[in-house]
């Protein structure tokens, strides 16, 4: 018997019992998409996670620190030396973090977020067109420009009603209909020592040094070049300055009363002044080329007697977490499946017997073991095949409603990610097993098929 000829036989037998094939398969489906959904809710678990580390630091970004235990590192040549010979690292990214307000020039309603990075100049060429939501990447000599973080927002003022406001972040800003500028200094109205800012400069009682004739701040225009996008290699937290940029910003915070981009304070609160030839690096990052190389990596830079840390452990104990959830839910969904192949063994057993004579006829016209049983196979295999598509097309359809109802409930899904989420593996996995597991099931009735007499069988009522 051909192998075509086993198949059809194989449709038709299922499709002149349509009742109980149709209530077969329901239980398939029943049990396809329960382990489908169950393992999709772990996979959008994993996925909220990875992306909530992504947010903080990537996950091939290493902190080098001092070996000392202080935590502080002096930046130096040699440093940036050793550590570019680090197997596995695509670059090295020291920088110093300053905080200015980033303001909108033709509105008073809205505010960049202002935490703001000095990287160096040959870091900055790193940056490539592919590596920005819009924009160009700057030169870096040019010293107007400010490249925007990937989670970088502009935020609008809202009146809280009670003499305040509260700043809430917009979606969709125009960047490119704005012009800005960085408000350096302070200005403040009455405003008493908080214990941080050491009260009004301008005040006798205020920082000593501060220079009497200069004003309280200066703003000094700027433009936005582009935005970062996670094909970044840098941090997607502040935004960053080339040490053109930093240099001019620095020349005109000088001419105000307190100089405001020195953030270093001695025990009196008056700025530690900085050399203005060399720009005092603060932080160091080491970027690997792969986040399966950052453990290697680490161990590396180790070595060489500095302190490391990474979202490496972190995204270990995220995997094994997602593991461990996913071994929960998926046996949870497999209760539907054992239930839905029983159903399979119960529906071919009752076709067995129900078809005694067709296999003796079958038997006596030459038919062998072999075929019989492919085509009872066939058969169970094709419920569990049917049942597993419909399973993942009601997946598909329930997952995207659950997404969107849930769309707005959290800041992971707010930011573009999902509750759900069925990967095309998972997809290919459930179908897959349904088939698999619907064979399975039909390997029993089938075997009962075969060791039937053809006289036995021609006999039966």
């Amino acid at each position: 018997m051909k192998i075509s000829d086993r198949f059809i036989m194989a449709l038709r037998n299922l499709w002149r019992r349509k009742s109980r094939t149709i209530l077969t398969i329901l239980s398939v489906i029943i049990g396809s998409t329960s382990i489908i959904l169950m393992l999709a809710f772990a996979e959008g678990i994993s996925n909220s996670q990875k992306e909530m580390i992504e947010s903080f630091q990537r996950l091939t970004t290493i902190n080098v620190m001092d070996g000392s235990g202080d935590g502080s590192l002096q930046v130096t040549d040699k440093v940036l030396n050793d550590l570019k010979r680090v197997s596995h690292v695509k670059a090295v990214v020291p920088s110093k973090n300053i905080y200015v307000q980033l303001l909108i020039s033709d509105s008073d309603d809205y505010e960049i977020d202002g935490s703001l990075d000095i990287i160096p100049d040959n870091v900055f060429s790193m940056i490539k067109k592919d590596m920005l939501e819009f924009g160009n990447p700057p030169s870096p000599n040019e010293d107007n420009k400010i490249l925007l973080g990937q989670n970088a927002a502009a935020n609008k003022k809202t009146d809280t009603g009670d003499g305040g406001y509260m700043m809430e972040p917009v979606e969709d800003f125009d960047y490119a209909s704005h012009q800005y500028f960085v408000r350096l200094g302070w200005v403040m109205e009455d405003q008493e020592d908080d214990g941080v800012n050491f009260g009004n400069p301008n005040d006798e009682d205020g920082v000593e040094g501060v220079e009497e004739n200069k004003p309280d701040s200066i703003d000094v225009p700027i433009e936005i070049a582009g935005k970062l996008n996670n094909n970044s290699f840098l941090s997607g937290w502040g935004s960053y300055i080339s040490e053109s940029t930093y240099k001019k910003l620095k020349e005109e915070d000088s001419k105000i009363s307190a100089p405001s981009l020195n953030q270093s304070f001695d025990e009196k609160g008056n700025p530690i002044p900085e050399s203005d030839e060399k720009i005092n690096y603060e932080n160091l990052q080491v970027i690997v080329d792969d986040a399966k190389n950052v453990e290697q990596t680490e161990k590396e830079i180790k070595q060489l007697g500095y302190q490391t840390n990474s979202m490496a452990e972190a995204n270990e104990e995220i995997q094994n977490q997602t593991r461990t959830i996913m071994l929960i839910l998926g046996g949870i969904g497999s209760i539907a499946f054992i239930v839905s192949a029983i159903g399979i063994i119960n529906t071919m057993l009752m076709s067995i017997y129900e078809r005694q004579k067709e296999i003796g006829v079958m038997k006596v016209i030459g038919a062998s073991v072999s075929d019989i049983q492919t085509m009872f196979l066939i058969e169970s295999g094709f419920i569990g095949l049917f049942g597993g598509v419909l399973g993942l097309l009601i997946s598909l359809l329930v997952s995207k409603v659950i997404n969107n109802a849930f769309s707005g409930m959290n800041d992971a899904i707010a930011q573009g990610g999902q509750l759900i989420i069925i990967p095309i593996w998972l997809a290919l996995v459930g179908v897959g097993f349904s088939a698999l597991v619907g064979v399975l099931a039909g390997y029993l009735p089938a075997r009962r098929a075969t060791k039937l007499s053809a006289i036995d069988a021609l006999r039966a009522n």
